[in-house]
C-alpha cells in the first residue's frame, strides 16, 4: 500500500514538474486596437487640419466613456498614431493613471485612397517632424530619433506598406511577450492592421467607431485571433 502510494506522488510531483515550465510558455501577447474618438471632421467630412484636430462635443464625452472602460484593463504599453485627434483620445488616460505612451508615425491614417491602381510600393518617404504642443510632451515619448518623423505616404500602396510596418513593428517588439499593448489609430488603416495582425488580405472589412475597442491574442504561429470588436 506503501509503495503504491510513493508512487502515485512521484508521479504526480512529476507531472507538476513537468507541466509547470510549459505554464510558463503561455507568452502570447494581447493587443488592444482604439480607433480615436469622433472629430468636427467625421461630422462634416471636410477633413480639414482645424477639423481633424478638433474632437466634436460627442467625442470629449467618448474619450471620457474610453477613459473610464481602459481603466478595468491591465495594459502594459501604449503606442499611439501621431496625429492630434488620436493623441487627445489617449491623454486623459494618461494623466489619471500616470503613464506615457510611445508614438508611432506607421500607425497614421491612411489607406483612404479610391484609387487602387498602383499595385506595390517598396520604399516610404519621411515627412516632416512630429511636432507635440508643449501640454503633450510630458505624456509623449519617441523609440528613437526616425520615430520623430511621419511618413509621407503618397498612395494606396504605400499606404499598406506602412500599415505592414507597423504589424511587423508590433511583432517584433511584442511578439511572445506576455505583454497587454493599446495601440490607439484610425479607421481606414486600423482595418488594415487587424487584417494584418491575423493574417488576412488587408482590404477594410472592419467598420470601426470611434473609439470602440478591438481585442486581439496572439497564436503560437505569430498570428492573431480578433475574439471581439466593440463598436
Amino acid at each position: 500500500m506503501f509503495m503504491k502510494s510513493a508512487l502515485a506522488l512521484v508521479l504526480l510531483l512529476s507531472s507538476l514538474l513537468i507541466s509547470a515550465p510549459m505554464a510558463a510558455q503561455a507568452t502570447e501577447t494581447e493587443i488592444y486596437f482604439v480607433r480615436h474618438a469622433e472629430t468636427m471632421g467625421n461630422i462634416t467630412h471636410s477633413h480639414s487640419k482645424k477639423d481633424d484636430q478638433t474632437l466634436s462635443p460627442e467625442g470629449k464625452r467618448q474619450v471620457a466613456e474610453l477613459t473610464r472602460r481602459l481603466g478595468q484593463l491591465k495594459i502594459d504599453y501604449i503606442i499611439v498614431s501621431p496625429k492630434l485627434r488620436a493623441l487627445k483620445t489617449i491623454l486623459p488616460y494618461l494623466k489619471k493613471h500616470r503613464v506615457t505612451a510611445e508614438i508611432w508615425p506607421e500607425l497614421a491614417e491612411c489607406c483612404w485612397q479610391k484609387d487602387r491602381s498602383q499595385t506595390s510600393a517598396f520604399d516610404l518617404q519621411r515627412g516632416g517632424k512630429i511636432e507635440l504642443p508643449a501640454d503633450m510632451q510630458h505624456w509623449f515619448s519617441f523609440a528613437d530619433n526616425d520615430s520623430h518623423y511621419s511618413y509621407y505616404t503618397r498612395n494606396y500602396s504605400e499606404g499598406i506598406l506602412q500599415t505592414l510596418m507597423a504589424a511587423d513593428r508590433l511583432k517584433k517588439r511584442f511578439g511572445q511577450s506576455g505583454k497587454t499593448i493599446l495601440v490607439v489609430g484610425h479607421y481606414h488603416a486600423g482595418s488594415r492592421l487587424l487584417e494584418i495582425l491575423q493574417g488576412m488580405e488587408p482590404i477594410g472589412r472592419y467598420k470601426l467607431a470611434n473609439t470602440s475597442i478591438s481585442h486581439l491574442v496572439e497564436n503560437p504561429n505569430g498570428t492573431f485571433n480578433l475574439l471581439n470588436q466593440h463598436r
